[in-house]
């Protein structure tokens, strides 16, 4: 019983990190574009008719409401002479170096076992 919530609990985790990341990569891919387009001194307009989509297309994804598409991805990068990362990766963002991969395995060692020390606490009150 024990092994099954640990892993419910860590699938739990696991999809709450799935959505926090897919969050911040949507937050990161609406602005990075606009960026680049700006830099670029291209109007919405403009852009589109590069990537061969509708104003109300480009607003879409620059606004979040919709992801693109792989391909649509591609041609953006493309169009913009950029690389596709370039599109998620802001410079003000650290990446993570073994220390930090360090850090989190012990956040989780640790928030594991608070986890399974409470549930066995609330198991024995229920004894």
């Amino acid at each position: 019983m024990i092994d099954f919530i640990l892993e419910f609990n860590t699938r739990r985790n696991l999809i709450a990190c799935i959505i926090t990341t897919k969050k911040k990569l949507l937050t990161q891919f609406n602005i990075q574009p606009i960026l680049y387009r700006k830099i670029r001194n291209l109007s919405q307009e403009q852009l589109a008719e590069k990537l061969d989509i509708s104003v109300k297309h480009l607003s879409t994804l620059e606004t979040g409401k919709v992801f693109a598409s792989a391909e649509l991805i591609e041609t953006i990068a493309l169009v913009l002479n950029v690389s596709v990362a370039s599109l998620f990766y802001s410079p003000e963002e650290k990446s993570f170096d073994d220390s930090d991969i360090s850090k989190i395995e012990n956040i989780i060692e640790e928030e594991t076992r608070k986890s399974v020390l409470a549930i066995k606490g609330r198991l024995h009150k229920k004894n």
